[in-house]
């Protein structure tokens, strides 16, 4: 512990005597980390529980299917009908709770206000009662509708508290009257809002899919195909295997009812992660090929600036050869001398972490309104108005610094190893002899 101490102190020192090489190695260091932590914070952002998607860990998706005929290869694909949900996964014993969604009309929704000539865009989501379960609002005054009102299809709304502020000034909103559509609908309660970062459950105002007569809307054969999409809450992750089977289970006895067609669900239901890789509704992705990918991408990021600031390491061990020439007469053992190397170099490394982790973070706040598009084969700009908010809860926690330590250690081992080994094993003459 002594011995490290006086490492980093020996480093420091270096620090303030070579101010432009550390400056230009900690830069260095820090514009590769900031590079990867931002992959790493996007990648999080999408998999991890988030409100209100507090149970991703725990939830399985079924986006959507491809109905084939079995006489040729005609085929389509889309999300599911509500036929379909209700046949194969609504009754899974395994779930405690399913979430069905109509993300088909999120968008071109307008509020009618009294005293405006000019309406105010707004996106909705139509959703069942499940919905409140498998995404747990918080309600910060009334309740979710319910559901007798959402079998009858009553004209019922949960509104975010900003949208509740914007348009009464309060969140005393329950029992008031909003005009969608040209269509009223009683709120019955207001949620804190959800940031469209977490898109699967971001809206300004939920309403039953039921208050409208095109719920039932299929197309394709046998009415298998709609708008819809079912996101199963299991009771823990244990149980997530045996749900995947029913469901599996329940889409064969459905096949086995059909004459001419087939319904393929392409290997759902898929757990968060795998639904954030799946970008087409027509096929299955490919998830050994996309972790290999990403895989390389981030070995890229970390070889490149590696080798860079592996030969400026170098160059600055050559000039204390003669340093270690004398120690090493003098008895120092060669994993002492590599151990000082590598010591020396991780505090580089870990300011140029410091600083490249801040400007992820930076880099995350600004962009905030693109930076959920990376890696997507389509982009949805956020609706007007929208504050795509990033709390701190989502960037700082556990597993981003562990990312973004993790990541200083292997680029400090790949910059410093085969400096610090190639100066530690030269001939004592040689490093003597070298000059300063």
């Amino acid at each position: 512990m002594n011995k490290l101490i006086i490492y980093f102190k020996q480093a420091w020192n270096l620090i303030k005597q070579e101010k432009l090489f550390s400056s230009i190695y900690i830069l260095g260091t820090a514009l590769s980390i900031m590079i990867v932590m931002v992959l790493s914070i996007v990648l999080y952002l999408r998999i991890a529980n988030i409100y209100p998607e507090t149970n991703r860990d725990r939830m399985l998706i079924v986006q959507s299917g491809k109905v084939k005929s079995k006489n040729n290869d005609n085929n389509s694909s889309s999300s599911l009908s509500l036929k379909t949900i209700e046949t194969c996964i609504i009754p899974v014993k395994n779930a405690k709770a399913v979430a069905v969604v109509n993300d088909f009309y999120n968008d071109n929704n307008e509020l009618q206000i009294a005293g405006s000539n000019e309406p105010l865009p707004v996106t909705v989501k139509r959703v069942n009662t499940g919905f409140w379960t498998v995404f747990p609002f918080y309600f910060i005054n009334g309740k979710p509708f319910t559901e007798a009102d959402f079998q009858s299809g009553i004209a019922t709304a949960v509104i975010s508290e900003s949208l509740s502020h914007r348009l009464f000034g309060t969140t005393a909103a329950i029992g008031k009257t909003i005009s969608l559509n040209f269509k009223p609908f009683r709120i019955s309660g207001v949620v804190k809002d959800a940031s469209f970062i977490t898109s699967t459950t971001y809206a300004q105002i939920w309403v039953p899919f039921t208050a409208f007569e095109d719920y039932k809307a299929t197309f394709g054969p046998e009415d298998l195909l709609g708008h819809l999409r079912a996101y199963i809450l299991t009771s823990s992750k244990g149980e997530m295997g045996k749900t995947k089977k029913e469901i599996t289970g329940n889409i064969y006895r459905l096949n086995q009812t059909l004459k001419d067609y087939e319904l393929s669900i392409l290997g759902q239901p898929d757990e968060q992660w795998q639904s954030a890789f799946r970008l087409w509704s027509n096929e299955a992705p490919d998830f050994t090929k996309i972790a290999l990918q990403y895989g390389l991408i981030f070995l890229i990021l970390l070889l490149i600036p590696a080798i860079s600031l592996s030969g400026m390491t170098e160059s600055r061990t050559e000039r204390r050869l003669a340093e270690m020439g004398v120690r090493r007469a003098f008895g120092a053992p060669i994993h002492n001398l590599m151990g000082q190397i590598i010591s020396e170099n991780f505090l580089f490394s870990f300011l140029g972490g410091a600083l490249g982790l801040l400007l992820s973070y930076l880099f995350i706040l600004l962009g905030r309104n693109w930076i959920m598009q990376i890696g997507q084969s389509f982009v949805s700009s956020p609706p007007e108005g929208t504050n795509v908010a990033i709390t701190p809860s989502m960037l700082l926690n556990i597993p981003v610094f562990a990312i973004a330590l993790g990541v200083c250690f292997i680029l400090n081992l790949l910059c410093a190893l085969i400096p610090a080994w190639r100066a530690a094993h030269r001939e004592i003459i040689y490093s003597l002899n070298a000059k300063q």
